[in-house]
């Protein structure tokens, strides 16, 4: 067989070939006028807002970067918050935790504690109930009190009508307790007053007395 036989191709061979060509060169010219161009700008690489220059006074200028001033003054920090100064005051019951956290000593922690803690009680009947909050000692209740004033505003819980889980979830009446109220409702009628918990085993003299602001048997 000549070897011209083996480069021998029909006529619609050669069409798709030289199409193929034809499509490989426009394919590469496309790519040489398109790819993207590198910059040689080392600044435009660096992230804008970390300037970094180079002592080249010292031997290892290469390699130990310094921050420019002007990247120190845009460092992010935390928003200041105002606090009050001395003769400012917050009303208790109704402070929302922005303004707790004016208070000096109070910070956002605390500021939601403290409102977590007042809609569970139904309001505060005392000053002297902060120191119920979680983490807050007497250190602190002696740091802020000088800035709180107290409205008392209660909401009371209707002992009569309220369903064993919202008297349950009160700070001062325990599932025990809850559920002593509840079976005598259902089994005795209702309960007219106090003195009906007075006689109750699950109930001590401590505990009326806290209960007192927050209990109507309406």
């Amino acid at each position: 067989m000549n070897w011209k036989d083996y480069l021998y191709f029909q006529k619609r061979d050669r069409v798709a070939i030289i199409l193929l060509l034809v499509l490989i060169t426009l394919t590469g010219g496309i790519y040489i006028f398109t790819r993207p161009q590198q910059k040689a700008n080392k600044e435009e690489a660096e992230p804008s807002s970390v300037r970094v220059t180079t002592n080249t006074n010292t031997p290892y200028s290469n390699t130990i970067p310094t921050f420019s001033k002007q990247n120190k003054d845009k460092t992010p920090g935390y928003p200041y918050q105002k606090k009050l100064e001395t003769g400012g005051i917050v009303e208790l019951n109704t402070a929302d935790t922005t303004s707790l956290k004016m208070i000096p000593g109070i910070g956002t922690g605390f500021a939601k504690r403290i409102v977590k803690y007042r809609n569970l009680l139904g309001g505060f009947a005392d000053i002297t109930q902060l120191k119920e909050v979680w983490g807050l000692d007497n250190e602190l209740y002696d740091k802020i009190t000088p800035y709180i004033v107290l409205v008392p505003q209660i909401e009371k819980i209707k002992v009569n009508s309220a369903d064993f889980n919202e008297l349950n979830r009160h700070p001062y009446i325990d599932y025990k307790q809850a559920r002593v109220i509840a079976d005598i409702r259902e089994w005795k009628g209702r309960i007219e007053s106090l003195k009906r918990l007075r006689l109750l085993e699950e109930f001590t003299d401590d505990d009326i007395k806290r209960l007192t602001p927050y209990l109507s048997f309406d």
